[in-house]
C-alpha cells in the first residue's frame, strides 16, 4: 500500500527529529493532527468505477477543491498511473496549478467556472485548459480570443436543465444558435448538464435528462456538431443508469465516499475510503462526577470520567456542530466526543480505555482496527453532505 507523504530526508542537527506516529510509517514533525491518503485505494476505486460505467465511456475525475480535501496534485498523479486522464476542476486557478505541477503526461482538464473575460480565455488557451461556454457572451468571447490567437480553443457547452446555476437555458438556445458559426475556431469537446436531485428525486432527474437530450437534438438541427454528452455525477451514476451517456463526472465515489442516502448501494459497498484523519492524545485526566468539560459546560460527567484531549479542533476543520455527537476511534474502539469542540482541541470520554496514554493516536475519520468512523456518518449527524466535511479540512491537517 502506497501512502502519500513527505519524502524522508536527513534533518539538520538542530531540527526536531522525525517521528512516526502511525502504522503507515509516515514521517512527521510532531503534528497534532494529520491526514493519510491511501493512493492504492484511490486507484482501485477508479478502476472499479471505470468498469461500472463501461470502458467505452469517459471517466471525468472531479478533483476540484483540492480533490475534495485529499490533495489534488497527488490525487491526479495517482489517477494518471491508473489510466485516468480526464479531470474536472472548479476554477482556472485550480487548472493552472495542476498544469504547473504536472507537466509530464497527456491529460485533459476542464473547468466548471466559465471564463468571464477575454484575458481568462487567453490564460486557458496558454495552459491548454478546456473552458466552459455557458452563455452567448461567453461564446463570443471565446471566438474573439481564438481568432486573435490564430488557434482553435477546446471548449464545452453547458446546458441548464433545472439547476439554475450555470448554462444556456432553453429560452437562450435560439439566440445562441442564431449567432452560432460552425466555422468558428472552437473545438467542441462535449455538451453537458448538471443534475440537481440525483440522490433524492429520480423523477425530477429523469425529466432533466429528457430536457437535456431534447435540447441536444435542437442544437444538432441548428448546425451544432455532434459531440460527447455527459450529465451524471456520482449520485446519477448510482440512481439513473441511463444518464451515463458518453461519460460521467465522478468525484465523491472516487474517494470511497457514498452520496447521502446511497450508502447501501452495492457499488458504494465495494469502494474503499481513501482518506484517514488522525490526531494525537495530548492530555489525559480524570474528573469527578458532576464536573463539566469545555466551554459552556455543555457536558457534565455522570460518573468519574477519564478525559482525553486531542490536538484537533474546528480550526483544523472538525465541525463544532459535532459537539457531544460524534464517535472517535481509539485503540480499536469507538468512544464519544464530549464537551464543546474548541478551536485547536477536543475531548473524548476514554473511561473505558484504561490503557490510553499521552501520545496515543485517535482516528477522527477512517478505520482503527475493528472501529471505523465514516465521513457519511459525520455528515448525517450534521445534516450536511459528505463533501462539506472533507473540503473544509484545514491546512494543519493537510500539511503536517
Amino acid at each position: 500500500m502506497r501512502i502519500a507523504g513527505r519524502a524522508r530526508r536527513r534533518a539538520p542537527t538542530n531540527a526536531p527529529r522525525e517521528v512516526c506516529l502511525s502504522r503507515y510509517n509516515i514521517p512527521v514533525l510532531y503534528p497534532a493532527n494529520w491526514i493519510e491518503t491511501d493512493l492504492d485505494a484511490l486507484q482501485q476505486n477508479a478502476r472499479s468505477l471505470q468498469a461500472h460505467i463501461g470502458a467505452a465511456r469517459t471517466l471525468w475525475a472531479v478533483v476540484k477543491a483540492d480533490a475534495y480535501g485529499h490533495g489534488a496534485i497527488k490525487t491526479v498523479n495517482a489517477l494518471l498511473q491508473a489510466g485516468v486522464n480526464h479531470f474536472v476542476v472548479a476554477s482556472l486557478n485550480e487548472a493552472v496549478e495542476l498544469r504547473e505541477a504536472i507537466r509530464e503526461g497527456a491529460y485533459r482538464v476542464m473547468t466548471l467556472y466559465p471564463p468571464t473575460t477575454q484575458e481568462e480565455w487567453r490564460v486557458a488557451a496558454e495552459y491548454g485548459v478546456e473552458g466552459v461556454v455557458d452563455s452567448l457572451q461567453g461564446y463570443q468571447q471565446a471566438c474573439a480570443v481564438a481568432q486573435s490567437l490564430g488557434r482553435t480553443l477546446p471548449v464545452h457547452l453547458e446546458i441548464d436543465t433545472g439547476m439554475s446555476r450555470l448554462g444556456l437555458t432553453p429560452e437562450q438556445l435560439e439566440p445562441f444558435l442564431e449567432a452560432f458559426c460552425p466555422d468558428a475556431p472552437l473545438a467542441w469537446r462535449s455538451v453537458f448538464t448538471h443534475f440537481a436531485c440525483a440522490d433524492s428525486d429520480p423523477e425530477f432527474t429523469r425529466e432533466q435528462l429528457r430536457l437535456f437530450l431534447e435540447i441536444v437534438e435542437r442544437l444538432r438541427v441548428g448546425g451544432f456538431p455532434k459531440t460527447p454528452l455527459h450529465a451524471a455525477a456520482s449520485a446519477g451514476v448510482l440512481t439513473i443508469p441511463e444518464s451515463l451517456l458518453n461519460g460521467a463526472r465522478i468525484g465523491l465515489l472516487l474517494y470511497g465516499i457514498a452520496p447521502a442516502g446511497l450508502e447501501a448501494h452495492p457499488l458504494c459497498q465495494s469502494l474503499q475510503p481513501v482518506l484517514r484523519w488522525r490526531a494525537r492524545v495530548i492530555s489525559v485526566r480524570v474528573i469527578p462526577k458532576g464536573q463539566s468539560v469545555s466551554y459552556g459546560a455543555r457536558f457534565r460527567a455522570e460518573r468519574p470520567t477519564r478525559v482525553a484531549t486531542l490536538g484537533v479542533g474546528y480550526a483544523d476543520g472538525y465541525p463544532i456542530g459535532l459537539t457531544n455527537l460524534a464517535p472517535v476511534a481509539l485503540h480499536g474502539k469507538l468512544v464519544p466526543q464530549i464537551g464543546r469542540v474548541c478551536m485547536d482541541m477536543m475531548m473524548v470520554d476514554a473511561t473505558d480505555l484504561p490503557e490510553l496514554q499521552v501520545g496515543d493516536v485517535a482516528t477522527l475519520i477512517g478505520r482503527d482496527g475493528a472501529a471505523e468512523v465514516r465521513v457519511e456518518t459525520l455528515a448525517r449527524l450534521l445534516h450536511t453532505t459528505p463533501h462539506e466535511i472533507t473540503t473544509r479540512l484545514g491546512r494543519r491537517a493537510r500539511n503536517p
